[in-house]
């Protein structure tokens, strides 16, 4: 299985523009450094977003402390 095809099963919601730059990293090929902070932000708030709504949808409510949901 190529990278290519390793990547679309495991991350099949990511655009192409992602994809590429996800694959460039992997060969150790950047534009710049902040874009790949910028991508690795995108990509924490993506996840962090999806693990919140899944909690959500289990009943689950937030940890003790912490700060309210913004409204979507």
């Amino acid at each position: 299985m190529t990278a290519k095809q390793q990547l679309l099963e495991r991350a099949p919601n990511w655009t192409e523009a992602q994809g590429r730059r996800a694959l460039d990293a992997a060969e150790g090929i950047s534009e710049s450094w902040g874009e790949l902070e910028d991508q690795s932000q995108q990509l924490f708030l993506h996840a962090s977003r999806a693990l919140d709504a899944e909690e959500q949808a289990a009943g689950l409510g937030p940890w003790p402390g912490a700060p309210k949901r913004p409204a979507a």
